[in-house]
């Protein structure tokens, strides 16, 4: 192959590849940004078992926390909205990775494709 192809044939698996990620995309579901914590809390009352020695803490509760128009916002969850928010989470997580990967393969080919336009003087 000559180095005149090499560059087209980069530049078509990069096309493929990106065409691959843009599809993967409509696989993912509801997207949820933030995390999810179990936590245990006590609650101050005389004589309640989390003020013993040693303390037995009252929980696990799930917790969701979030930054919303700029401020962190924090939810209790039951167990089934936890499941929820543990998938929408993850598809958001994937989304986040399949874009970048995304950028990444676009940033190859753009440096292929201006590349091979200066080589032939046909840049701007």
């Amino acid at each position: 192959m000559t180095m005149h192809h090499e560059p087209r044939a980069a530049l078509a698996q990069l096309e493929t590849r990106y065409a691959a990620l843009a599809r993967s995309l409509g696989s993912i579901g509801f997207i949820a940004q933030g995390s999810l914590a179990q936590r245990f809390t006590h609650c101050n009352k005389p004589g309640c078992r989390c003020g013993a020695d040693p303390p037995r803490l009252h929980g696990p509760y799930w917790q969701w926390t979030a930054k919303v128009a700029g401020r962190t916002v924090t939810r209790r969850l039951s167990n089934a909205e936890a499941a929820r928010y543990t998938e929408w989470i993850a598809n958001d997580r994937r989304l986040r990775r399949t874009v970048k990967e995304m950028r990444e393969v676009a940033d190859r080919a753009r440096e292929i494709v201006l590349a091979a336009e200066q080589a032939s003087g046909s840049a701007p």
